[in-house]
């Protein structure tokens, strides 16, 4: 009996200390709210551009930088299956692991692979790894180069280009990626016929949007020269039809207040927020700040052209579809439109026709170091020559001034032949044509030349000094010009 006694004794010491070490063995996992894993890098990017069909690999370190260890409860490939990625964790081909133990201090290696067809897909592939622990997500990006395309600039940063000529060619797709600054008497050229397909997408995040600056004694040259017929495009990178007619896409071209000598002739620019933003006069006023000849800006969420205290000379070129202003100026400036077509029918229906075809204002609203607003007004010079300002709104001009066009800023425009679009706006008006139909080719196909021999376009416009001697795809004009940026 008292062996037996002495036996439950010890039976019962061995009880408890079991319980007392595996308590000890919960004890050291690290379990507070906030005790992350640290990344050798935020984003795992492949920069090997695919012109077949074929797949690279990188590896990067996930990193314990604690005492004590953590128990990772999961790590998995967010596109899963369908991703273009693939997954080796620590040793494993997987794309979803779980419960995984990293001791203090130590680190564990990441091994992503990428399997890409550049003739299926778009053109960044992207995925992201995510990290689930102590009830926390943390992610890695993955993106790689999808197309067989020259690729230019980082998604999300900005990528400086300080006293070079960057030449583009026809030959290749570009993709631009980020903000590309030109700086320091830098001149980007583009010839005819280049694709530049601008990376962003509908997103939340304006640094995923790649956009274009020019910047001091900097200038863009598109196209000298040359026409609709052949085109340089800036456009989404997406492929997807929906996509094309969607705004918003990236952040278009911004003229910065010191760039000069900036020239887009022949050029397409679509799914913008801005197709082209002019930042004042230039430094060398009074050449224009932007020459625009035939060309085409349309499918954009805020203005085709916004102009700040800008100067621009545009001659045969279309302006359409804006979800706000075709084209809105603040603080005055000076602007001539020659033979353009400012229209927007609300065809496209990502775009919701918020305001007028046409914007002037001669004011902008600062605010001191206190917050307070403080209005500053500019002079304001328009001429509109043979063009057209219409759409499916009853006023398409509206005019913006602080003093109610009594005093402070000089206003000075004219609108002569044109053919407007107006209810109550009747003032700067020369031999206008009032709210005619006229007879576009396809409103739905953004197709603005005319189509129709009833078109009161047609002979209506007048010579021009200096003249404007053909139309936006090079059709020669006679001496009783048509309005618009096309000759019947």
């Amino acid at each position: 009996m008292i062996l037996k006694k002495y036996s439950w004794t010890f039976l019962g010491l061995c009880f408890l200390f079991l319980l007392q070490f595996t308590a000890c063995r919960k004890e050291q996992f690290l379990t507070r709210a906030g005790a992350d894993l640290r990344f050798e890098l935020d984003t795992l990017s492949f920069d090997t551009v695919f012109t077949d069909m074929g797949s690279a690999s990188r590896r990067f370190k996930v990193y314990n930088p604690h005492n004590q260890t953590l128990k990772i409860s999961r790590i998995r490939l967010a596109g899963g299956g369908s991703s273009d990625f693939s997954l080796n964790i620590d040793g494993q081909n997987a794309l979803d692991v779980q419960d995984l133990e990293l001791a203090g201090g130590d680190s564990l290696y990441i091994l992503a692979s990428a399997r890409i067809d550049p003739n299926n897909g778009d053109a960044i592939r992207l995925d992201s790894i995510l990290f689930e622990t102590n009830g926390s997500e943390q992610k890695v990006y993955l993106e790689a180069y999808g197309w067989n395309a020259i690729y230019v600039g980082r998604r999300g940063y900005q990528t400086r280009f300080v006293n070079e000529q960057i030449q583009l060619t026809p030959d290749t797709p570009y993709i631009f990626l980020g903000q590309l600054y030109f700086d320091s008497s830098s001149v980007l050229t583009v010839p005819g016929g280049t694709e530049v397909f601008m990376f962003g997408g509908p997103t939340s995040r304006p640094g995923d949007r790649a956009t274009i600056v020019i910047g001091h004694n900097s200038s863009i040259k598109v196209n000298v020269g040359g026409d609709l017929n052949q085109p340089a495009e800036f456009k989404t990178h997406r492929l997807e039809e929906d996509y094309q007619e969607l705004p918003f896409q990236h952040g278009g071209i911004y003229l910065m207040a010191e760039s000069v000598n900036n020239q887009i002739h022949g050029c397409i620019i679509r799914n913008a927020v801005d197709g082209i933003v002019i930042d004042s006069l230039a430094p060398n006023h009074p050449t224009v700040k932007l020459e625009l000849k035939k060309s085409m800006i349309y499918n954009v969420d805020r203005s085709c052209i916004l102009a700040r205290f800008g100067s621009l000379w545009a001659e045969n070129c279309i302006l359409a579809n804006s979800n706000q202003y075709n084209f809105i100026n603040i603080l005055g400036g000076d602007y001539t439109f020659r033979h353009c077509n400012l229209v927007n029918f609300g065809t496209n229906p990502f775009v919701g026709r918020n305001e007028a075809v046409l914007s002037m204002r001669d004011f902008e609203v600062r605010y001191d170091a206190d917050g307070n607003e403080v209005p500053v007004t500019a002079d304001l010079r328009a001429r509109f020559q043979n063009s057209v300002i219409y759409g499916n709104r009853a006023e398409e001009i509206e005019l913006g001034s602080l003093e109610d066009f009594s005093g402070g800023a000089q206003w000075d425009y004219a609108f002569e032949n044109c053919l407007l679009k107006v209810d109550t706006f009747s003032t700067g008006q020369f031999n206008c044509l009032i709210n005619q139909e006229p007879y576009f080719r396809d409103l739905e196909l953004y197709a603005y030349q005319i189509d129709s021999s009833a078109s009161p376009l047609i002979n209506a416009g007048i010579s021009l000094n200096p003249s404007v001697t053909d139309d936006a795809e090079s059709k020669g004009r006679d001496a009783q010009p048509d309005i618009g940026a096309y000759e019947f």
